[in-house]
């Protein structure tokens, strides 16, 4: 009887623990929200507010992936942030991320390698839109680190009530530019001006003179005579007074919406500044960068998204989803018109809607024009200190009068000592 009872009593046990298990199972899979994935970013104002509608979309068009971001307000402050994470483990899931930094991050082990990702989620043809001159940098050693998402291109700035004055035309090539200057000095007008550092200026110069400072074998070709006659053509200007750099204002622009000179270089997204602070009895348009040496090309400026070290394979995974949605047409479309960013596909600003917002707005036609032919520096470990070296090299040229060869022989042995001991 004792035995039946306790057989009973076990039997009765039994069925209540499955039972409860699997009301726990049950729970646990209604309970189960979707994977998270945190995205540090550096967009403030109508560009974060832009990329939080994105987000919110994506978010709301699928229940397997919810991004939450955080914007860090600018470049240097992300930078720092992810250097300070990177040493406590705390990096978020993805990040906006420039593409020259990418080497030194994957070699001090912090992001993820997402190549099987992109294949499997990309087709050729989505892959293929992307401009070229954005996609030479997406990949490291062969692997894709990182998904487009905001470029901007090297634009020339010109006042065009300047022009009309003196019956001039939009200048196409340095030496025109260079005349014009000339010519607008004698009446006590300043021809160009350059943001405080003439860097991406003198990069581009080079390039168009068939010189790469830094090629993609990391090889620095900086002491060359193409580079020199590039910085020369630039500091012949200075030294003339045809031009100036914007010293303490920093960007070109200061000046030049206050019509204090003719022509100035930035990105494209610097359109939507000078709309916004131009007086509006200023006209003024865009063109793409004077040629040199027979040749005109135009250096991007590349953010991306990349993944973190620490990141679960689902949260890989919805990652690179949520970097096909920012890349799509629609998006890059989108963000185009809200940023002043120019689309990294092909498929955007071939889109009807793209093309209509040009006709509305023709100061961002010049922006496109400039992907004909434009580049990307080489992205290689110890960027920043070659990047800051290169900095100091122009400074010296502007506060100190030195001259070309000088300082870019300085730099070369500079160069050649950072790719040598990063090997």
């Amino acid at each position: 009887m004792k035995r039946r009872w306790l057989l009973g009593f076990a039997t009765v046990l039994m069925a209540v623990l499955l039972v409860a298990c699997g009301s726990g199972s049950s729970a646990q899979k209604s309970t189960k929200g979707p994977v998270t994935i945190t995205f540090w970013h550096r967009m403030t104002g109508n560009y974060n507010k832009a990329l939080e509608g994105y987000i919110k979309t994506f978010n709301s068009s699928q229940k397997q992936y919810k991004v939450v971001a955080t914007s860090q307000g600018s470049y240097d402050n992300l930078q720092k942030k992810y250097l300070a994470s990177a040493k406590s483990r705390t990096l978020p899931t993805i990040g906006q991320v420039t593409d020259t930094i990418i080497p030194e991050y994957v070699h001090d082990g912090m992001l993820v390698n997402i190549d099987s990702q992109v294949k499997s989620q990309f087709s050729a043809n989505e892959l293929k839109a992307i401009y070229p001159g954005i996609a030479t940098n997406l990949k490291y050693e062969g692997k894709y680190y990182q998904i487009p998402f905001a470029t901007g291109t090297r634009l020339m700035f010109y006042n065009k009530d300047i022009l009309d004055k003196y019956h001039l035309s939009v200048p196409k090539t340095w030496e025109e530019l260079t005349k014009m200057s000339q010519q607008l000095k004698d009446d006590g007008i300043t021809g160009v001006a350059f943001n405080k550092s003439y860097d991406f200026e003198f990069e581009t110069l080079a390039y168009d003179a068939g010189n790469r400072l830094i090629t993609p074998k990391y090889q620095a070709k900086i002491d060359t005579p193409a580079s020199i006659k590039a910085m020369t053509a630039i500091t012949t200007m200075l030294k003339d007074k045809t031009a100036v750099t914007a010293g303490l204002d920093n960007y070109f622009n200061v000046p030049f919406v206050q019509g204090k000179i003719f022509a100035g270089f930035g990105s494209s997204a610097t359109i939507q500044q000078i709309a916004a602070t131009a007086p509006k009895s200023m006209h003024w348009g865009t063109a793409v960068m004077p040629s040199f040496a027979g040749k005109a090309s135009s250096v991007l400026g590349n953010n991306g998204i990349s993944v973190f070290k620490g990141a679960s394979a689902d949260q890989i995974k919805g990652a690179v989803t949520f970097m096909k949605f920012l890349m799509s047409t629609k998006i890059q479309t989108q963000w185009a018109k809200a940023s002043g960013y120019v689309p990294v596909v092909k498929t955007a600003t071939q889109s009807s809607a793209y093309q209509a917002y040009l006709k509305e707005n023709p100061t961002y036609q010049a922006a496109v024009d400039a992907y004909d032919d434009a580049f990307s520096s080489t992205p290689f470990i110890g960027y920043n200190t070659y990047r800051n070296n290169l900095l100091d090299a122009v400074d010296q040229t502007v506060s100190k009068n030195a001259e070309p060869k000088t300082v870019l022989t300085n730099l070369q042995k500079q160069a050649d000592t950072i790719l040598k001991d990063n090997k």
